[in-house]
C-alpha cells in the first residue's frame, strides 16, 4: 500500500469515528431522558428543540385513532442511530487498508532480518608490505 492510501484510510476512519460520536450524543440524551424520573426527564428532553409541526402531526394521529406519538427525543435519536451505523461502517471499511499495511511492514521486517547485513569478512590477499 502506498502511504497516501494509508493516510486517506486514516482520514476516512477518523471521519467515521466523528460521525459515530455525533450520532451518539442524541441517542444518549434520549436514553437518559427516558430512564430518569418524569421531572428530570422533562428537563432532559428540554435540550431538544421544540418542533411546532409535531403538534399538528399529533392531532392527525389522534384523529385517525392512533394513540402513539413519538417524543421529540425519539425523533432526534433515530437519525442519531443511523448516523452511528454509517460512521461505524465507514470506519470498518478501512480495516482492509490497515491490515494490508501491517502485513507489508511485517514482511519488510522479515526481509531485513533475512537479507540484512551479516558479519561477513572479506578474504584478504595476505599481508601487505
Amino acid at each position: 500500500m502506498r502511504p497516501s492510501s494509508v493516510h486517506g484510510a486514516l482520514a476516512a476512519r477518523t471521519f467515521g469515528l466523528i460521525l459515530l460520536l455525533a450520532g451518539f450524543v442524541p441517542v444518549v440524551a434520549f436514553a437518559v431522558g427516558t430512564l430518569v424520573p418524569a421531572a428530570e426527564a422533562s428537563a432532559m428532553l428540554g435540550f431538544f428543540p421544540d418542533m411546532s409541526w409535531l403538534s399538528s402531526a399529533e392531532s392527525w394521529l389522534h384523529a385517525r385513532r392512533i394513540r402513539w406519538t413519538p417524543s421529540p427525543g425519539l425523533i432526534f435519536a433515530l437519525p442519531g442511530l443511523i448516523l452511528m451505523y454509517l460512521g461505524a461502517a465507514i470506519a470498518r471499511r478501512q480495516e482492509t487498508v490497515f491490515d494490508a499495511e501491517q502485513a507489508r511492514r511485517r514482511d519488510a521486517q522479515r526481509r531485513v532480518r533475512q537479507y540484512g547485513p551479516s558479519e561477513r569478512v572479506e578474504p584478504t590477499l595476505g599481508p601487505q608490505d
